[in-house]
């Protein structure tokens, strides 16, 4: 088939790219499209560009084998598509362009998020730089683990098996050499706290951090200074 008189115009350049590279094409429109790439570099530069974005994404998808039914449907379809009356050429269609354009671009929208979904589903969680166990005096224990976040540290602090007297709250104290006990928060009995510290707060490396954990009126100390009895401390140990 000959490539097209008329270029589309350069607002349709993206849009048609994007559609090409994913083949939401018919096979007559797709060799039309492969030759304009050889004589239109603003076309070919959009489907590089394309390719660039979301080849990517597709290198961590596991490829998936259609269903008995898929491929006999599809070639019912095109059978049903040849039979119809001819069609104006590709530029010249506006009928065409109204369907492509919400059929298309509905089903295009679709696939970029089902395969953006996939690639955060597959992405592997961080790795944690370093852990602190705090056993309490009762055989209870905190679990904290810290990851690399922004720049900074994200500290996750999970209970297990700790009881917390009534009317008394477990607080969470940062020290680091040199420095005075900082709070980093209220923790719970029965979930985890997620706290993030900006690299100037730990002072040093993570090796250097201390955690530990006091027992506090409710709501915390008054002072900003643990007031009552610390029921674990622990060192981060790099991993």
């Amino acid at each position: 088939m000959s490539v097209p008189e008329i270029d589309p115009p350069d607002d349709d350049i993206e849009m048609l790219a994007a559609e090409f590279f994913l083949r939401l094409l018919n096979a007559g429109e797709i060799t039309k499209l492969n030759a304009l790439r050889t004589h239109n570099r603003q076309f070919d530069e959009a489907v590089q560009a394309w390719e660039m974005r979301l080849m990517p994404l597709a290198e961590v998808l596991a490829p998936v084998q259609p269903g008995a039914r898929v491929w006999p449907a599809i070639t019912a379809a095109i059978a049903s598509a040849e039979t119809t009356k001819p069609r104006l050429g590709l530029w010249d269609n506006l009928k065409f362009w109204r369907y492509f354009g919400l059929s298309a671009g509905a089903f295009g929208t679709v696939f970029a998020a089902a395969m953006i979904v996939a690639v955060f589903l597959r992405a592997p969680p961080p790795l944690p730089i370093a852990t602190a166990s705090l056993v309490t005096e009762h055989a209870g224990l905190f679990v904290a683990t810290a990851e690399k976040k922004n720049g900074g540290i994200l500290l996750v602090v999970s209970p297990s098996q700790v009881s917390v007297p009534q009317h008394k709250s477990a607080e969470l104290w940062l020290l680091t050499p040199g420095n005075q006990p900082e709070p980093l928060g209220l923790l719970a009995s029965n979930r985890s706290v997620a706290v993030n510290l900006s690299a100037n707060r730990l002072h040093g490396s993570i090796s250097n951090v201390t955690l530990a954990v006091s027992i506090e009126p409710a709501g915390g100390s008054p002072t900003g200074l643990p007031t009552g009895p610390v029921i674990a401390v622990a060192k981060f140990v790099p991993i």
